[in-house]
């Protein structure tokens, strides 16, 4: 249920929730459980989505970004990333 939430956060409002992006970025191994169970495939394949999209935008950022720099580029990144490529 909570990753069903985290999900609809992200695919219906991605500019309004920035720090989650930037906490699932940090803790994205927590999803690793979750990959291999059918029930959680397109949950789990969107928020991957997600976080390789926003993971590449902070590659540019150097090795040692500060807090508030990523939270830009999370807020930058989110006003072009295209809801399209999220499964519904």
């Amino acid at each position: 249920m909570v990753l069903e939430i985290i999900n609809s956060c992200l695919s219906s409002g991605l500019q309004s929730n920035p720090h989650l992006i930037y906490s699932l970025l940090y803790q994205r191994n927590l999803f690793s459980a979750f990959r291999g169970h059918p029930t959680f495939q397109d949950i789990i394949q969107n928020i991957d989505t997600l976080l390789a999209f926003f993971s590449s935008r902070l590659e540019h950022l150097g090795a040692n970004p500060s807090p508030g720099s990523v939270l830009q580029a999370i807020k930058d990144g989110s006003m072009v990333f295209k809801k399209e490529k999220l499964k519904v």
